[in-house]
């Protein structure tokens, strides 16, 4: 019998309100499912609604007020993707295509919409689709009505294996303190950070691999476990006419000292090629996509016919507000708290830089009083205080998994004229990004091209440990460099899905460990046409038309 570490650990960390909750250690209460999938991110709610599909109990437990992850808690409702999710079939999945759908279904009922805004609300120029967090979170919840429980505001603390098998895992809840113990047949990790893995001890990695570890071109010569992506607290701004000076955030204790740094500035850094473009606020610098102001829009004046972005809300995921002097990950609970609010005032000094000192695009004059914090009051997954009630987190521990996926997969060219990567007889989906390092202190900027690539199910499943334990989100077996692509929002979602529909497939099956599935031709056949009837694409062929 195997208790995961720190089991008996005195508190553990509310990240919402950035505080430790010390357990009740009264009994605990005892629930129990088929699958119990750990955060109700991105992937999480795609595991969830897979398994809801076919009939399982599912618990889902979420550590803050909001399902949704990127698109709710982390204030990123202007998802990351490639121009094939356009495509029918395209890459990820059905049931995330038909979210986006809904996203912009919504929006075209709604009075006074131009009929082309609707697709894209804030007409932002990084997405081809946006919309507010409460429009995303309302059409997520709306997936899991059939759950056998949604608990939110619970941390899970520890976890306890027989053998190669998990049991069960125990939460605290956050509000009461109390304890709950969840008994099932899988677990699905969908947890922000890979908390999950590590705690029902399976072998999970974290920072950068050396270039001889995969033989990846981009990683350096030697191995840096400390580098890990920066993590953000995003903010939303509304564009009010004049601004007012009541509006003005005040300046964090560490202003100075953030300001140092450098990152207060519209520069952007590129890597390929290597170069530096100045962007504009309203207007579009030589050389960028668009303005500062419109890159990640969430809704936009003139979707209604405005002339002007008063009205407008933008959503701030900049340089000015990734936090990459620290990384909270792995450090005690009450070092967690520190980081991450040092985080946090960053972000706060960057608004304020933004209000008070940017340089305005008519040469005369600083700052931007017009961009006025939206609230929480105005939209769920902002906190009280106007910003993200939960950091974006690009990267998380990852399994050390029985086939990783690396950034080889992703660049050698499986046919002739390098339309799409590595083919694996055992894959699970098609994904798309290019790798997009946001660095640590220390590391260089890195956006390197990608071809259109595959995941393998390999991995999945990991090479020691608890067998019925599943990677559900930015957590499963690949390189630094690779998950850099396979973080975004379609390939969490497609990760989470196939997740949960390998689970389902293991139960009906009648088997705990799904390297059968892998191992048996048979088996995967069956497994992957499940994958296919559910929407699906397993190989670039079938969403890419034949070259003529």
């Amino acid at each position: 019998m195997l208790s995961s570490p720190n089991a008996a650990v005195a508190a553990v960390l509310d990240i919402e309100n950035l505080r430790a909750v010390v357990p009740d250690e009264a009994p605990a209460s005892h629930q129990a499912c088929d699958v119990l999938v750990v955060g109700g991110g991105i992937g999480g709610v795609a595991a969830a609604e897979a398994l809801i599909r076919q009939g399982l109990r599912v618990i889902l437990t979420e550590p803050t007020h909001s399902i949704g992850g990127q698109f709710t808690t982390q204030l990123v409702p202007v998802p990351d993707e490639s121009h094939h999710i356009e495509l029918e079939p395209g890459t990820s999945t059905g049931a995330y295509r038909r979210l986006r759908a809904e996203v912009r279904a919504h929006y075209a009922a709604q009075p006074g919409v131009l009929p082309a805004a609707a697709t894209n609300i804030g007409g932002c120029w990084v997405s081809r689709v946006s919309g507010t967090p409460d429009v995303w979170e309302r059409l997520l919840r709306a997936r899991l009505s059939r759950a056998e429980a949604v608990l939110m505001r619970h941390q899970m603390r520890s976890a306890e294996t027989v053998g190669d098998t998990f049991r069960h895992a125990d939460f605290v809840d956050l509000d009461s303190g109390r304890l709950v113990r969840i008994a099932a047949k899988f677990l699905l990790d969908a947890t922000e950070d890979g908390s999950a893995l590590e705690l029902a001890g399976l072998p999970t990695t974290l920072g950068q691999e050396s270039q001889a570890d995969y033989g990846e071109p981009n990683a350096p010569p030697d191995a840096h476990p400390e580098w890990v992506q920066s993590f953000t607290y995003c903010f939303a701004v509304r564009w009010a006419a004049g601004g007012d000076p009541l509006g003005i955030v005040p300046r964090p204790d560490e202003y100075e000292t953030f300001r140092a740094m450098g990152e207060y500035t519209l520069d952007y850094l590129y890597s390929h090629p290597p170069r530096t473009v100045s962007y504009s606020v309203l207007g579009k610098a030589a050389g960028s996509g668009g303005p500062f102001w419109t890159y990640r829009r969430l809704l936009a004046a003139d979707s209604r016919g405005g002339a002007s972005p008063v009205g407008d809300v933008a959503l701030i995921n900049w340089r000015g507000n990734d936090f990459r002097d620290e990384v909270y990950l792995g450090k005690s609970v009450e070092e967690q708290i520190r980081i991450l609010k040092r985080g946090k005032a960053f972000a706060q000094g960057f608004l304020h830089w933004l209000q008070t000192e940017c340089p305005r695009d008519e040469g005369q004059g600083f700052g931007y009083p017009e961009m006025q914090l939206v609230t929480g009051s105005d939209f769920s997954g902002i906190g009280a205080d106007g910003f993200a009630r939960h950091p974006y987190v690009r990267e998380s521990r990852r399994l050390r998994a029985q086939f990783p996926l690396t950034a080889l997969h992703l660049t050698t060219s499986a046919t002739g004229d390098g339309r799409w990567g590595a083919e694996f007889v055992d894959s699970v989906g098609c994904a798309f990004y290019p790798m997009d390092i946001h660095p640590a202190k220390g590391e260089p900027h890195l956006l390197a091209h990608a071809l259109p690539y595959h995941l393998p199910l390999g991995a999945f499943l990991t090479r020691a440990g608890a067998v019925n334990v599943l990677p559900a989100a930015k957590n499963f077996g690949a390189s630094r460099l690779a998950l850099a692509s396979a973080r975004m929002h379609p390939t969490e979602w497609l990760v989470g899905e196939v997740a949960g529909m390998l689970a389902a497939f293991c139960l009906r099956e009648g088997f705990s460990d799904p390297l059968a599935v892998r191992q048996t031709p048979q088996l995967l056949r069956e497994f992957q046409a499940k994958l296919r009837g559910a929407g699906i694409p397993l190989h670039w062929s079938e969403i890419l038309p034949p070259l003529e």
